[in-house]
C-alpha cells in the first residue's frame, strides 16, 4: 500500500514539474531577450539622435551619459545641482548658451530637447579637447576638465579606459567605467 501511494505521488510530481520547469524556460527565454532592452532603455532617443547628430557626436555615447547620469529624469537635480536628463550645470548651461549664441534660462534645463542639445554640444567640446578620447571626455564631464588636466600632468591616471581605476576620485572613476559600459551595451544592442 505504501509504495503504491510513493508511486502516486512520484507521478504526480512529474505531472506538475514538467509544465513548471516548462513555464520557467520559458520565462527565462523572454527573460534574456527582452531584460536588456528594459535595462538599456532609450528614452528620448530622438531628440539625442537630432541634437547628437548635430553636434557631430556617437548618440549611444549621450545616451550611456543621459542613462547613468539622470536615468533619463528630465526634472532631475542633483545635490551638486546639476539638471535635467543630461545633468548640466547651471554655469555650464549659460556658458554654453553663450558659447551658441542661444538663450539660456536655468528653467530652460528642465526641457528635456534644451538639456539634451546643451549636453551634446558639451560632450562635443570635451571631445574635442581631449582629441576625441571618449575616457578623458566622459572623465570631464563628471569631475571638470581641471582635475582631469592635473590628474594627467601630475602623472595620477594616464587616461586610458585600461588604467581607470587610477582615477583618485572614486565617483568619477566609477562614473568612467559605468558610463563607458552603458556605452558599450548600447553599441551591442542597437
Amino acid at each position: 500500500m505504501i509504495q503504491k501511494t510513493t508511486r502516486r505521488r512520484r507521478r504526480l510530481n512529474l505531472r506538475l514539474l514538467l509544465p513548471a520547469a516548462l513555464l520557467i524556460i520559458l520565462l527565462v527565454l523572454i527573460w534574456q531577450r527582452w531584460l536588456p532592452y528594459w535595462l538599456y532603455p532609450t528614452e528620448y532617443f530622438d531628440e539625442i539622435e537630432i541634437a547628437a547628430a548635430n553636434a557631430g557626436i556617437d548618440p549611444y555615447l549621450a545616451l550611456a551619459v543621459a542613462k547613468v547620469e539622470s536615468n533619463f529624469q528630465a526634472e532631475a537635480i542633483s545635490s551638486a545641482g546639476a539638471v535635467g536628463i543630461m545633468q548640466l550645470m547651471p554655469d555650464t548651461g549659460a556658458w554654453l548658451a553663450e558659447k551658441g549664441g542661444y538663450e539660456f534660462t536655468e528653467d530652460m534645463l528642465t526641457d528635456p530637447e534644451y538639456n539634451v542639445r546643451q549636453g551634446c554640444q558639451y560632450l562635443r567640446y570635451l571631445l574635442e579637447y581631449w582629441d576625441w578620447n571618449v575616457c578623458l571626455a566622459v572623465a570631464s564631464y563628471n569631475a571638470g576638465q581641471t582635475k582631469v588636466s592635473a590628474w594627467l600632468s601630475d602623472g595620477v591616471w594616464d587616461g586610458t579606459e585600461a588604467n581607470a581605476r587610477q582615477i583618485p576620485f572614486d565617483e568619477t572613476r566609477d562614473y568612467v567605467r559605468r558610463v563607458l559600459a552603458v556605452y558599450n551595451e548600447y553599441h551591442k544592442l542597437y
